[in-house]
């Protein structure tokens, strides 16, 4: 998709923005907002967004001062459109200087004027798409989707072991250096007034869960992670795990995002905290706590934070997914359906009629659902496809309050993921190879070692190897060869560095190594075939 960052001071306009357009219809996705030109140059940074909506005047740094530093950076793209309160030539002369697509006054913006304007936008992107010109610039992935999907897999345990975590943490760049963090699951509740299925509730609650990020970030670094259209995660650093040296800041910095978030949209926040761990790897441990006591929190109306002692008090239901879990994970990447629907109904035949099971039910639906979006490729949009028919989709999962519920989900999910897999297993690994081969070519400075690429894709190496050599009739290690070579012929036709430049910029460990390979690949060495080109 083309990723969007809109950047305006005044949050109703960033709002207004948000909700003027269906989005996706323009296969665009709002990527970020910023409320100031530092925050607005930091994100470009991060997010690398396609289009950027900005202001021109805002705090820090104006919007003009912005695309410009972009421009000198990164090139074409970012595309920016300019927004002002103003009419003077002065303010068009300068959008004009960054090269700004289009320039829009606000007091004169309507669905129309922003449509043209997103139109003449796509189409200069469509355009570089088209052309071998920027390829560099066409395979921007959505960041802030797979950090999403990240701590996703973080709370529901999703990782086969830490080192595949710390690989993932630092491919997508998450900062989870602070000295410990604990985990608060919120609930949009209301406004009445809204219809409980349609685009104006799931426009009320992107734009609730975006201004939670905005007003918390505004005081401290954090993560808000969307789970459904209803619910939502933040990741908060603290300073100590004993909840007296933090409880306190952290009730008064969530209890005032509530105030703003009713202020501007009429709906409730309720929320439940865990406890804090020092290890983020360990994030899992605070995420559940705060689940556990998520209905004391509806209860209440407000906050809840979790006590060690009430739940220790309750009688512990011992139910262990750990070996359900490996074997579903194989499942969806061998695209094992047999495996799948059998997995699945020895899950629904342990839960069926066992009422004090609701928890683990609850939580190992939730891991189901949360390995297909995150292992299947586009696999969100097939589990949106399997619950088309519910008011909520996939996310009714969480209205599930009965045990009948939540079976009735696993049954639905399982029979339609099952057919929809059946009928599309070809392409699916196709889309898998093709997912690695891109991250490949993206990361062509780095060794990519078939471990460590497994790892981020949450494969086994065994399983990645064959299937890499089925699929492209290649192998995996001959292909990252090719592949790199292939880039260095470029950079020698395009000039772009001696030999050892170019072999550390392609991530060979020596000159010599990268000129062995190439001469094996080639027949001639890198400075033969320079002096041929030359």
């Amino acid at each position: 998709m083309i990723k969007l960052l809109i950047a305006d001071d005044e949050a109703l306009v960033c709002i207004g923005l948000q909700s003027m357009l269906k989005w996706e219809k323009y296969n665009i996705e709002i990527v970020g907002i910023a409320h100031n030109g530092a925050q607005e140059e930091e994100m470009i940074e991060s997010l690398q967004p396609d289009i950027v909506i900005t202001d021109i005047k805002m705090p820090v740094k104006s919007g003009l001062e912005v695309a410009e530093s972009v421009r000198e950076k990164h090139g074409r793209l970012p595309l920016f459109i300019i927004l002002t309160s103003y009419e003077e030539f002065e303010y068009a002369h300068a959008a004009i200087k960054v090269q700004a697509v289009d320039y829009l006054v606000k007091l004169d913006l309507t669905p129309q004027t922003l449509e043209n304007s997103i139109k003449k936008v796509t189409a200069i992107i469509g355009d570089y798409k088209s052309s071998d010109v920027h390829p560099a610039m066409i395979h921007r992935s959505t960041l802030q989707e797979q950090r999403d999907k990240f701590f996703i897999r973080l709370y529901n345990n999703l990782f086969e072991n830490k080192n595949q975590y710390l690989l993932q943490k630092e491919d997508l760049a998450v900062d989870l250096s602070e000295a410990a963090y604990v985990v608060c699951t919120c609930r949009i509740l209301g406004p009445d007034t809204v219809p409980p299925r349609g685009d104006k509730l799931v426009a009320l609650c992107s734009s609730t869960v975006q201004m939670a990020k905005d007003t918390l970030s505004a005081v401290r670094p954090c993560h808000v992670t969307s789970l459904d259209l209803r619910n939502f995660a933040i990741t908060l650093p603290v300073t100590a795990t004993d909840p007296q040296q933090w409880m306190p800041e952290i009730q008064q910095l969530l209890a005032s995002m509530a105030m703003v978030l009713h202020s501007y949209f009429n709906v409730v926040i309720i929320g439940a905290i865990g406890f804090a761990v020092e290890d983020p790897y360990f994030i899992r441990e605070s995420y559940v706590a705060a689940r556990k006591v998520l209905p004391a929190a509806l209860q209440a109306n407000g906050f809840v934070f979790f006590s060690q002692a009430e739940i220790a008090s309750q009688t512990p239901v011992l139910f262990d997914f750990s070996e359900s879990r490996s074997e579903i994970r194989r499942a969806f990447e061998e695209i094992d359906t047999a495996t799948l629907h059998a997995i699945i109904t020895k899950l629904i035949e342990t839960f069926e009629g066992r009422s004090d099971l609701l928890v683990p039910a609850t939580d190992a639906a939730c891991n189901v659902l949360y390995m297909a979006t995150s292992l299947l490729a586009d696999g969100e949009n097939m589990v949106e496809q399997i619950f088309e028919k519910e008011p909520e989709g996939y996310r009714a999962l969480y209205r599930k309050h009965t045990i009948d519920g939540i079976v009735d989900w696993l049954i639905e999910f399982r029979d339609g993921c099952c057919d929809l897999l059946s009928s599309r297993k070809q392409s699916y690994k196709e889309q898998l190879v093709k997912n690695v081969q891109d991250y490949i070519k993206r990361n062509l400075n780095q060794k990519l070692s078939l471990n460590q690429v497994a790892d981020v894709f949450n494969f086994s190496p065994n399983y990645l190897s064959h299937l890499f050599s089925k699929i492209a009739k290649i192998n995996y290690v001959e292909y990252i060869t090719e592949t790199k070579i292939a880039a260095a012929k470029e950079m020698m036709l395009r000039g772009e560095g001696r030999v050892y430049e170019i072999s550390q910029k392609l991530g060979f460990e020596s000159s010599f190594y990268f000129s062995k390979v190439f001469k094996k690949v080639e027949g001639v060495s890198p400075r033969e075939f320079m002096q041929r080109i030359g």
